[in-house]
């Protein structure tokens, strides 16, 4: 699996040589597109996506290792050579969420197709994720949980099943299709989904969640019939102008999310609250927390202002050397001098202060509605070779850590088998206690862990040794 690292590590480099070449030399596009043509599939399908189903492949093999695990008993033969196999086929899955521009959106289409029985070919060139969530139908007799996944051009109606997937009841096109919100007797929240000859009316369980459905999903439609997420349409050129933007990040002015349709940081899934305020990425448009947005960078669309972006920006645009020889040449001492104070008293503070901010009882009552669940809550995350933290939602059940990107997801990110691991809590002077803890796996570190606090960190490292026994 080795060569896997370096096909994905080069992957958007190769792919952007790949899209150049063809631009630049005609006879070179043309023995593309021949290839193409050639494909077993009967519709054309782009060679940078079948260059992609190499990494899906990995992705996937990821998800039928850990299926496989979990059916088999920690007394066979096979358990820790699968346990191995499962080690090494993650930490290659984690290099395309780390170093591929849109890893952790093919990662979750990826898992999406995996959990919901019934679709195939969820994934498509431009395809992106968008939101996901549980609402009721509503109908004359009863109330029932339909599961909704939304991505740019179609949205997933699905119905939930026992061993926790998926069976797909719909694929709805964004095309003609109109939500609104209706004033029904005796049904609360309603929101109403028509498209084509079908009619879907759903109810959410707060007024809150309801206008984030209707907002996110009229901002998706609008989107979509503007011409933005359209594939393989006339509209293609303007979907390739936007795949464009990324590799002319900074470049060009980004299209920024209203910051309505954000309830959370979109990079490191912190509530926003009155202390947690929104910030703009003058790079990409993102709407993110303050703890995300420090780093400030010349931007030459702004012929080499500097300004605020987020950390995945920052490190993008540090990683590619598009910085101008004034802000290369010039001294720290000016940097510092040119900045506003504001962001001098920012500088001042912890980022983990802010990072660390999340909403306890929101996040209490997710867990208290987890059924057979040993614990669940929010830790910080980091793999053995990042210094870099990561606040994911975690779910210890039927001793299986899971890992969501956050609590409002249905579908975990990763499993991972706890029998035969070993957790440690970080060693502290006589007399302090460690909010930080490890995971080791044959004496290996796996990961490193941060509680709120030692009080919680200590219920984890409990919880999961009572997990790792076989």
């Amino acid at each position: 699996f080795g060569v896997f690292d370096t096909f994905i590590s080069e992957y958007d480099r190769s792919m952007s040589l790949l899209e150049e070449s063809c631009r630049e030399n005609l006879a070179f596009a043309n023995i593309v597109k021949t290839f193409e043509k050639r494909s077993p599939e009967k519709a054309e399908v782009p060679l940078n996506h079948q260059l992609l189903q190499v990494i899906v492949r990995v992705l996937q093999y990821r998800m039928l290792l850990t299926d496989y695990l979990n059916n088999l008993s920690p007394d066979s033969k096979e358990y820790e050579d699968t346990q191995a196999a499962l080690v090494i086929v993650s930490e290659v899955a984690d290099q395309a969420n780390d170093n591929l521009r849109q890893g952790e959106n093919l990662l979750r289409l990826v898992h999406i197709e995996y959990s919901v029985r019934g679709k195939r070919d969820l994934l498509k060139p431009g395809r992106i994720f968008v939101k996901e969530g549980t609402l009721m139908k509503v109908s004359r007799k009863s109330r029932q949980p339909r599961h909704l996944f939304l991505m740019n051009d179609i949205m997933l109606y699905t119905y939930p099943q026992q061993d926790g997937k998926y069976r797909l009841k719909n694929t709805l096109s964004l095309s003609g299709m109109k939500v609104s919100k209706p004033v029904l007797d005796n049904v609360l929240n309603c929101l109403k989904i028509e498209v084509s000859d079908i009619t879907i009316t759903l109810s959410a369980s707060s007024v809150v969640e309801r206008e984030d459905w209707f907002h996110t999903l009229s901002r998706a439609i609008a989107d979509h019939a503007a011409g933005l997420c359209t594939f393989g349409g006339p509209c293609s050129e303007v979907r390739k102008a936007r795949e464009k933007l990324w590799m002319a990040l900074g470049e060009a002015a980004p299209v920024l999310v209203p910051v309505s349709h954000a309830m959370m940081c979109m990079n490191c899934t912190s509530d926003f609250s009155l202390t947690l305020r929104r910030h703009h990425c003058n790079a990409c448009g993102k709407v993110v927390c303050r703890a995300c947005s420090r780093n400030r960078y010349p931007l030459k669309y702004l012929k080499d202002r500097v300004a605020k972006v987020c950390d995945h920006c920052h490190a993008e645009l540090r990683k590619r050397g598009s910085v101008s020889a004034a802000w290369g040449s010039s001294s720290p001492r000016t940097h510092r001098a040119s900045r506003p104070l504001s962001a001098v008293f920012q500088s001042l503070q912890p980022p983990s202060l802010w990072k660390s901010r999340k909403s306890s009882s929101a996040l209490n009552q997710v867990s208290l509605t987890v059924e057979g669940a040993t614990m669940s809550g929010s830790l910080q995350r980091r793999k053995k070779s990042k210094r870099k933290w990561k606040r994911l939602w975690f779910l210890l059940k039927d001793k299986v850590l899971y890992t969501f990107t956050a609590r409002e997801d249905k579908v975990a990110t990763e499993s991972l088998p706890l029998q035969c691991f070993t957790v440690k809590l970080t060693e502290r002077p006589e007399g302090e206690e460690s909010n930080t803890f490890h995971l080791y796996h044959k004496k290996t570190l796996y990961y490193t862990f941060r509680a709120d606090d030692p009080q919680t960190a200590r219920r984890w490292v409990n919880a999961m040794e009572e997990a790792t026994v076989l």
